[in-house]
This record gives structure tokens, sequence and C-alpha cells, in this order.
């Protein structure tokens, strides 16, 4: 058996190429969250007393979350995201539809105001171009002349390929979610939905959806258990599914591959969990924390779903503040991960 003896320069030069390993490994941990695989959070503004954009950017930053979705193109918002290394999600408000849908040069211009002055400093991922118009909402007929003109404006500057363009749907656009693999979309919603999902294929682009396991359990606690909601089943129910978000991705699946379209990858846009509000329908601090936790680590550890196993699911928490001026029910309020003051509501593991 030959011994080998090692010198002082060498256990220095293998101690230099140690460190340099660890340092690259570290490296590319770091990048990790920067990547496909870091969470995202949803920055909703509709408070009074949040703190400033710079702020904001920086509290992203230290808490390596990797991607950020807004609702719309605030300037100073967009300014404080340059130069962070967060990949950005961009929304098209709803009301904005109808001039974009009916003259592209409205749509170049928007382009040209929003996106152009910062790109590359911020690495734009998506544009939602509204957020979730259905058959009995305004602007539906505005909706895919919108999403096409705004791709068009993308192409003139050959960022179609670099920034998709989508928009966010919510899970009432499914008649049937149960069984999963009976996933089907409303009748009123397919004359919308086939010209998209056309369009999301042929573009190479996502299916983008809110996901709220918190609200399908509080519509009915009886069939649906917490535990199946919070990610803490251990063993499959009878259609071979241990939680109600998977079974929720996998209908909207489903319902796309029953309109001939099993190419489209889904980016969940928006789940999470109230802390306050309804303590008794399941809105509380404990519950928040075992959801969004058990979500982040469950969408980034590759899993995927039944349907779609071994794929990291893209996904964004809703939301980062609780926003004191959010209409609607009281837990509207807080499904913050932090209070206005920049505290945690709650400890989160950002990284799964």
């Amino acid at each position: 058996m030959k011994i080998c003896k090692l010198s002082f320069r060498d256990m220095r030069n293998s101690a230099h190429f140690i460190s340099s390993l660890l340092f690259i490994l570290f490296f590319c941990t770091d990048l990790a969250f920067f990547g496909a695989e870091a969470i995202g959070v949803c920055y909703g503004r509709v408070g009074d007393n949040l703190p400033s954009p710079v702020e904001v950017a920086a509290m992203y930053t230290s808490h390596r979350i990797g991607k950020m979705r807004i609702y719309d193109a605030d300037q100073e918002t967009l300014h404080a995201f340059q130069n962070t290394g967060i990949q950005v999600t961009v929304g098209v408000p709803n009301e904005n539809l109808p001039s974009i849908a009916s003259s592209q040069d409205t749509a170049n211009q928007w382009v040209a105001d929003n996106i152009q002055p910062h790109y590359p400093t911020i690495q734009f991922k998506y544009i939602s171009v509204g957020n979730e118009i259905l058959p009995d909402t305004p602007f539906t007929a505005n909706l895919f002349p919108a999403m096409k003109n705004i791709y068009t404006a993308l192409q003139s500057l050959d960022l179609q390929n670099q920034i998709k363009v989508s928009t966010t749907m919510p899970m009432s656009v499914l008649s049937n979610s149960y069984p999963p693999s009976a996933g089907t979309f409303s009748p009123n919603i397919i004359p919308i939905m086939r010209p998209i999902l056309n369009f999301l294929s042929q573009t190479k682009s996502p299916f983008m959806a809110d996901v709220y396991p918190y609200f399908a359990y509080i519509s009915d606690p009886k069939d649906i258990s917490l535990a199946y909601a919070l990610f803490q089943m251990k063993t499959p129910n009878e259609v071979g599914y241990k939680n109600l978000f998977d079974a929720s991705v996998d209908a909207l699946i489903y319902a796309m591959e029953a309109l001939g379209h099993s190419d489209i990858p889904i980016v969940i846009a928006e789940s999470g969990w109230p802390s306050n509000g309804n303590p008794n329908g399941g809105a509380n601090i404990s519950n928040a924390q075992i959801y969004n936790n058990n979500f982040i680590k469950h969408v980034l550890c590759g899993q995927g779903t039944p349907k779609r196993p071994n794929q990291t699911i893209e996904a964004f928490v809703f939301a980062m503040f609780n926003e004191d001026l959010k209409p609607g029910d009281i837990t509207e309020k807080h499904f913050g991960l932090f209070q206005p003051t920049k505290a945690q509501v709650y400890p989160v593991n950002f990284t799964g």
C-alpha cells in the first residue's frame, strides 16, 4: 500500500483548493435563490403605512426572496428593484386593457414607458396582462387582443423570448376540479380560454393561476380537512393526493389537456393563507405559518404534482405585507408575511 505524504505546501494548496470549492458552492447556492428555483412574493401596495419601495427591495434581498410580482408598472418600485438580480413579474391593470387592446401604438407605448427604460437592469420574467378577468367581469373582450398587442410590442424590440406574456386566472375558471383528472373549464370560459391557450402554447408562455386552498377549505370544511389544506396529510387520499394544492394544480392541467394542450407550464401567481380576521374559520397565525412554510418547501423541492412529477413549480406567495386598505372580508388585510413595520408576522423560511 502506497502512503501519500503531504508537504506544508501541498496542504496549503489543498486548503486553497477546498476553500475555492466552498466559495463556488456557496456562490452557486446563492444563485439558486435568484434563479428558477427561488420563491416569489407578491408585492401588494394597498396600504397607507407601507415601507418605501427602496426599503422593500432591500427586504427582498436580505430575506433572499428571488422573485417579485407587482400588479402595475409603478415607476418608483421598478427603479428600486433595478440591479437587484430579483426577477420581476409586472401586471397590466384591467382598466388599461381597452386602450391597449384597441391600439397597437398604445401597447407599444406601454412597453416603451414601463419595460424598455428598465431593461436589462431589471430581470423582467413575465407580464401578466389583466388579473382574474372572467366572463362576468368587465374587459373580457379586451383580454386576448391586449395580450397579443403587448406581445407584438415586445417582439418589435426582440424581447419576446426574454419576457413572456400571460394573464392570471383564478380557480373559479373550472366547473369541476374533483377528482383532478376530471378537471374542466366552465362552459362560459371556454371561448375565452381557447385562443389564450393557443397563444400560450405558441409563444411558450405559462398559464398563470391563483391557487388558494384556504378558500376551498373555508367553503367546505366538512369535506376538506385542515390537514389536507395545510400539506399535513401523510398518506394519499382515495384519488392519490396528499394535499389540496397539488389536486388544484392538476385539475387545471387536466382542464388544459381537455382543450388540447398538454405542453403549457403553470406558474402559481398567488397562494397564501391569512393570519387573522377569522380565527375560528382557520385564519390564524399558526395555520398561516404552517401553510406558507409547507407551500414554499413543497414547490421548491422539485417533486412536482402527481400529474407532473419531478418538476419544480414556479410560485409566488401572497403577499409581502398586511395591507390595511384592502377591500372585502377582513381576512384580505391579513395575508402579509410582514407587518408594515417590516417585522415578520411569523417566521418563514424563504429557501424551503
